[in-house]
Formats: C-alpha cells, structure tokens, sequence
C-alpha cells in the first residue's frame, strides 16, 4: 500500500504527491477526501504528471555531460579558433594560422612573393601538412628554383597550457620540408639549409609590429647579439640565403646544432626592448674596429722594419758596434718577443766596449782599427792626417750614441705596441673562451630544456590517455545504467500490458458467461437443450 497527499480532484481520478516527491494518478472510484488529506491507495501503476525537482536536476545534468563529452572529441563548443601559428621563410614569407586538430584556418603572405605564393593554394579546413606541401609545391617556380634555400620554420602557441605543442609542431614541418628536398632535389639536399624552433608569443608580435616573420625577426636578434650587422630592412627584401652569403655569422647563427630555445629568443626580445642588444652591438663594432686598427699598425710597423733592415744590410758599417747592434736589430725584427732584453745588453756591452777602445786611443796616440774601418794611416780623398784622427773618432763614437738612444727609443715604442697588440689578443682569445662556455651553456640548457618539455609532453599525453580512458569506461557506465533502465521500463510496460490483457480477457469471459446463459432461454422463458462450447456433451436443464 501507498501514501500520498491530495494535491488535485477529478471526475474520476485523484492527483496525489508521494513522499518521494512524485506525483500519481489514482482512481477515485467511490473514495471520499478532499486536497491536502493524506491517503492510502493501492500500486496500479506508475504514471507522473510531472517530474520532480531531483528529475529535472538529472536530466539537465545528462545533457550537460552529452555537451561536455561531444566537446572533449570536437575540441570545444562552436566554431573552431586559431591556437598556434607557424612562419615558413623561403622568401616567400607565408604564415599560417591552426586549430586545435592542425588543421588550416588562416593563411597569409608577409611579403609581396609570399602574396603571390599563397594565391593557388588551397587552405581552408585542410590538414597542416597537405597546405604545407602546397606551399612547397608553388615555390618550386620561385625559391626552389635556383638549387639553393635557407629555409626557416618557426611556431608559436596563443596559449603555452594548451593541447597543442609548438616544438612538435616545427619538428614535424622540418621533417616534412627535409623529406620533400630529399625527394624533389636529391643532387642539391647540402644546398637547402633548414633551421626550425619553436618561438614565445612576444615574438611574433615584435615581428609583426616590424613587419617581418617571426623567422626572420629571430635571425635579426641572435645576429644583433653576436655582432652581425643585419637591419631590418635587409630582411623585407632579402632572403635569409643572400644576408647569409653577406654575413657568414648569420650562417653560424642559424645552424641547426645553434638553434636557439624558446627561453633564450625571449630573452633577446626584452633585451633588444631594453636596449641592451644595441649596446652589446656597439660594443662589439668597436672592439673589430679597434682590433682592425691594431692589424693595420702592426702590417706597417712590419714593413717599415723590413725596409729598414734592407737599408742598413745595402750600407757599409764604420764600426763594429753598429754593425753588432745592425745584427741585433735583424734578430729583434726576427723574433721580438724572444730577444728582446738581450738586444738591449747587447747594445750596452757595445757601448761600454766603445768607451774603451777610445780610452786606449787617447793612451797610446793611435787610432784603434775596427774591422770594416778606414786604416787612418792611409790617406784617402777628403780624409784628413794622422793629427786630427782622434777627433774624428770621437765624432763618429758620439754620432754612433745618438743612433743607438734613437734606436733604443724606437725599440721601447715597439715593444709597448707589442705589449698592446699581445693584450688586444689576449682579451679577444678571453672573449672568445667566454663566448664558447656561454654557448656551450645555452646548449646544455637547451637540451635540458627539451628534456623537459619531452618529459611534460610525455606526462600531457598520458594524463590526456588516462582522462579519455576514465570518460569512455563513465560513458560505458553510463550507457549500461541507461540501457538497465530500458529494459526496466520494457519489463514494466509488458507486465502492464499482460495485466491489461488478463482484465480484457476476464471482462470477456464473464459477457461470454452471460450471453450463454441467456441463449438456454426459449421465448417462452424456458430452459432448452443447448451445447456447450467447452462440452462435447449437450446439458439438459430443467425448467424453472
């Protein structure tokens, strides 16, 4: 037995609320009650007028669980909205704009080439890799004609906590890109260079506020940070192939083994925002220019040594110190670094022999003879006699001193140019000891880096399998709770309809009852002899 609440009274029915909050049809038959009075009635089955506040709660919620898992497959609700975009630089320029399913919903030049490019190209809703090879295809009339390309793949995501992996992204374009060198141009793949990285969000907006990829817009600032001089300008109008022949650096920059990560270009974005970059470019300039300056001084310091010696070996030496000292400085052009004190004592050793052998010509009256000198004791034309010898040899001993004090001077000057130039070359080797451990630690952050990621990928991926698994075995559930409850309902509505049946076929029966034994009757009230269509025998029935 039931127990509801009076909520409505009909003709032939009452509405009642049961203690589960549903309502229920009840016949009324010859029950007496009014609304609001409780009641005891018998289950002859179900039927609600209106669900209940529970009901309704379920039903909103299965519709918003068939909304939520169709957007899971579809990737989300309405139309679908760009999440990443790739640059490809030939020159042509082309970017374009992807899905959460890669698949192409923008696409656009960058340059007047790439306008052209793009016009044939089919894009809309197609895959990323079938727009790509359409792109690829239309340059073979244009860039790929020539047998060579610097081709530059950059990717970026609008949301880095989304789905949809930049790095994989460029990954999977160079490879595309290298397969379909390999296929097209097999002879010439050493002269098609391909470099591909993932890119942060700034820097495709400081490109396009620049008006340029984001490719190229990466080139311009790794060749500002290592001191290549690439402007802007060049960029719009040149390939990245031409200002790499112009610029080797630019070549060493963009080699696929020096890509730069992700963390490093952002870094050269706020350092070029900040100046910074322009002042490492200063910097650098002045530092080639003055280390071109000290080349040059050293060339012609060089020479002028070179002429010089070839001047004293084509003149006859008057003593044997000069000619001691013309030795000395020979070798000091020869190696400078090595003899360079030992000139210096030599050259006072001459000196000190010099002063004696005048002291020993003042003592004994005569000229001492030097090999390579003029015997005083033979007259030569415009020479003079044996009485003005000594004065003519203290002349020569003191011109001989003051080319000495000259030539010492230029040995002193010499040696701080030497020292200047060793120091020049001692900070460049520095700089460039510093430069390589800096680059060695990029790369062993970038490789950290991409160990990260691939380890993050890694867990996105088994998080995201883990997250479809769990929805598809609750969709399971679900689908057998619904169908349980199916079959619930089928077996209900047979036992129903069986129910209905037996009463029909009990209704019928006691008619059929009645019109027979109203058949054993005779117009004249009397019982008649009849058969019985469950008997095979005929009943005899006595007149009343």
């Amino acid at each position: 037995m039931n127990k509801g609440i009076v909520m409505e009274i009909t003709d032939k029915n009452i509405i009642v609320m049961r203690s589960d909050g549903r309502f229920q049809r009840v016949a009324r038959k010859k029950r007496s009650c009014e609304i609001g009075d409780e009641i005891t009635y018998a289950d002859e089955g179900l039927n609600w007028r209106s669900p209940s506040v529970a009901g309704r709660s379920a039903i909103v919620a299965a519709v918003v669980f068939c909304l939520v898992l169709f957007a899971s497959f579809q990737g989300k609700l309405g139309s679908p909205e760009v999440v990443a975009y790739i640059s490809i630089d030939i020159n042509p320029s082309v970017e374009m704009g992807i899905d959460i399913r890669e698949r192409v919903l923008e696409l656009r030049g960058l340059n007047e080439d790439g306008e052209q490019l793009i016009q044939a190209v089919d894009y809309k809703q197609k895959p990323l890799e079938t727009v790509t090879a359409g792109i690829l295809s239309s340059a073979e009339q244009t860039a790929f004609s020539k047998g060579e390309a610097e081709i530059v793949i950059a990717s970026t995501v609008i949301d880095p906590s989304g789905k949809v992996s930049d790095t994989q992204i460029a990954e999977k374009l160079r490879i595309q890109v290298t397969e379909y060198i390999q296929t097209s141009h097999p002879t010439q793949v050493e002269s098609y260079q391909i470099a591909s990285f993932a890119a942060p969000q700034e820097v495709r907006e400081a490109a396009a506020q620049n008006g340029v990829s984001m490719g190229k817009y990466t080139v311009y600032l790794n060749a500002k940070s290592s001191g290549a001089v690439v402007t802007l300008d060049e960029l719009k109008t040149k390939s990245v192939l031409n200002i790499s022949k112009e610029n080797p650096e630019v070549a060493q920059i963009m080699a696929p083994d020096r890509v730069p990560t992700k963390e490093a270009i952002k870094q050269l974005v706020e350092e070029e925002k900040s100046g910074e970059l322009d002042k490492r470019l200063q910097e650098w300039l002045k530092n080639r220019e003055q280390a071109d300056k000290n080349r040059n001084n050293t060339e012609n310091r060089q020479g002028n040594n070179d002429f010089k010696t070839d001047e004293k070996k084509s003149t006859v030496p008057s003593i044997e110190g000069k000619t001691n000292r013309d030795k000395d400085d020979d070798n000091d052009d020869d190696d400078r670094d090595d003899d360079r004190e030992n000139n210096r004592n030599n050259g006072r050793d001459h000196d000190r022999d010099d002063d004696k052998d005048d002291d020993d010509s003042k003592n004994s009256g005569s000229v001492n003879v030097r090999p390579g000198s003029i015997n005083p004791s033979v007259t030569q034309p415009g020479s003079r006699g044996t009485g003005t010898g000594h004065q003519g040899d203290n002349r020569d001993d003191r011109d001989d001193d003051g080319k000495w004090s000259s030539g010492s001077n230029n040995d002193s000057r010499k040696s701080q140019e030497e020292r200047r130039r060793e120091a020049e070359e001692k900070r460049l080797k520095e700089q460039k000891k510093k430069e390589e451990e800096a680059r060695k630690k990029q790369e062993e952050q970038r490789e950290k880096d991409e160990e990260r990621k691939k380890k993050q990928e890694e867990d996105l991926r088994k998080r995201l399998e883990d997250e479809k698994k769990k929805a598809e075995e609750k969709r399971k559930k679900e689908e057998e709770k619904r169908e349980k409850a199916e079959d619930k309902r089928k077996e209900n509505e047979k036992d129903r309809e069986d129910d209905r049946k037996n009463r029909d076929d009990e209704r019928d029966s006691r008619e059929d009852s009645n019109s027979e034994r109203q058949a054993l009757r005779n117009d004249n009230g009397e019982w008649t002899k009849t058969w019985h269509r469950s008997l095979t025998l005929p009943l005899f029935n006595e007149r009343q």
